[in-house]
C-alpha cells in the first residue's frame, strides 16, 4: 500500500493564491460585457437611492426578483437598444419595468435596477409611416450616477457590418434563459452577467421585397432571454448586429439564429435625442 506524503501547508499556501474573486483577465469582450443589461419586470422595488443598491456578496442578492424578459446593450448616452418584442413584455404602464445595471456600493461591486422615461420604436426612414416594422427599438433610461453610485454600463464602439462575409466567425451575447440561469448552480447564485457563444456567419439574407431588412444567420443557438443581446467581433469586441430570433423545432433550439446588422440599427440610435433638463439635450 503506498504511503501517503501529503504537505498540509504547501496546499494551504496554495489555495491561498487561487484568485477566489478573479473573473479573468480583462479582454476586448469583458469589456463589451459591461455594455450589456438584462431588461425585465420587477415590482416592489424600494425607493431611496442607497437602498436600490445590493452589493453582490449580500445575500439577498440571490432573491433579486427581476424577472428577465430579454437583453439590451447601451448604443449611446441614456440609450439601449434591444428587440421590439422584448420591449413589448416589459410592464411600463405598472411602472415595474427596469435593466439592472453594474454600479458600486462603498466601493464594493454591486447592482441596482433603474427605471426607464420613454421608448421609442425603430422607423424605418425608407417609409413615410415608418414601415412595415423591423424587431428593434430603444429604451430611454437618462441614468444619472455620482462618484459614490456611478453607473458603469458604457456605450459599445460600433463596427462596420457591411464588411461582414459568409464564414466569418462572431460571437453572441446576452442572457440565455434569463433569470434561471443564475440559479442553475448551487454556488455563486444570483450573480448576474452575460453570457457568450461562438458562430459563423452561416449565410446573409438579404431583403428581397420593400419592408424586409437585410439580416445575419447565425451558427449558434439563440436562447430564450438572449433577444436584444450583441453580435461582436470577437477579436475587437465591437458590435456587428443585435439578436433577433432563433429557430426551433418542436422544443429543440437549432443552431440558427437570425440577427440585424449594425448599418441597420446604429444610424436610428444616433438620431434619437433628448432633453432630461440640463443645458443641452442628450444625443
Amino acid at each position: 500500500m503506498a504511503k501517503r506524503n501529503t504537505r498540509p501547508t504547501d496546499f494551504k499556501e496554495a489555495l491561498a493564491r487561487v484568485p477566489w474573486t478573479s473573473r479573468g483577465r480583462d479582454t476586448p469582450i469583458s469589456r463589451l460585457a459591461r455594455s450589456i443589461v438584462p431588461v425585465g419586470n420587477q415590482a416592489s422595488v424600494p425607493k431611496g437611492d442607497a437602498s436600490l443598491h445590493m452589493a453582490i456578496q449580500d445575500e439577498a442578492h440571490e432573491h433579486i426578483g427581476l424577472d428577465i424578459q430579454g437583453t439590451a446593450f447601451q448604443a449611446g448616452r441614456g440609450k439601449l437598444y434591444t428587440c421590439w418584442h422584448v420591449i413589448e413584455a416589459l410592464r411600463f404602464q405598472e411602472r415595474e419595468a427596469y435593466l439592472l445595471a453594474n454600479t458600486r456600493l462603498n466601493g464594493v461591486p454591486a447592482q441596482r435596477p433603474y427605471p426607464f422615461a420613454a421608448i421609442a420604436k425603430y422607423y424605418d426612414m425608407r417609409f413615410e409611416d415608418g414601415g412595415p416594422g423591423i424587431d428593434a427599438g430603444i429604451l430611454i433610461c437618462p441614468a444619472t450616477e455620482t462618484p459614490e453610485f456611478p453607473y458603469e454600463v458604457p456605450p459599445v464602439t460600433w463596427g462596420d457590418s457591411t464588411r461582414v462575409g459568409v464564414g466569418d466567425r462572431v460571437l453572441i451575447g446576452g442572457f440565455p434563459l434569463g433569470r434561471q440561469m443564475f440559479f442553475a448552480n448551487s454556488t455563486n447564485r444570483g450573480l448576474i452577467q452575460p453570457s457568450f457563444f461562438d458562430g459563423i456567419i452561416s449565410a446573409i439574407i438579404p431583403a428581397i421585397r420593400p419592408g424586409e431588412t437585410r439580416l445575419f444567420q447565425i451558427s449558434s443557438v439563440a436562447l430564450n432571454g438572449i433577444s436584444g443581446g450583441v453580435v461582436c467581433d470577437p477579436r475587437t469586441g465591437v458590435v456587428l448586429g443585435m439578436v433577433t430570433s432563433g429557430l426551433t423545432s418542436g422544443e429543440i433550439d437549432l443552431p440558427i439564429t437570425y440577427a440585424l446588422p449594425s448599418e441597420v440599427l446604429r444610424p436610428f440610435a444616433d438620431a434619437i435625442s433628448f432633453d432630461v433638463g440640463d443645458s443641452e439635450p442628450w444625443k
